[in-house]
């Protein structure tokens, strides 16, 4: 079995209409911002939240079986071996 660290990026948008008491525009619109940034209105940015974007980028790990060092497909060396001792990685580890 092989490993990955797969790096998840998932962008959300939130939609939706929220009254507020206000004098002024700014004003109406600073409340809204005051009450999403201190979670007051968690439950409808999660009722509404729809996905937009998402990614998602893994690398694989390895774990030099000579010196015990861990490291993933970009710390590798050119000749595919590891950073540390030089020791080959077996071609049965590599994602085929």
């Amino acid at each position: 079995m092989r490993y990955f660290n797969v790096r998840i990026n998932v962008t959300r948008e939130s939609y939706f209409d929220y009254d507020v008491e206000a004098d002024s525009h700014e004003e109406a619109e600073e409340i809204a911002k005051s009450l999403v940034w201190d979670d007051a209105l968690d439950d409808d940015l999660r009722q509404h939240a729809e996905i937009v974007d998402e990614r998602y980028d893994a690398i694989q790990e390895f774990l030099c079986g000579e010196c015990g060092k861990g490291f993933n497909e970009n710390q590798m060396t050119d000749d595919e071996a590891c950073p540390a001792c030089n020791t080959p990685i077996p071609e049965e580890e590599f994602n085929v």
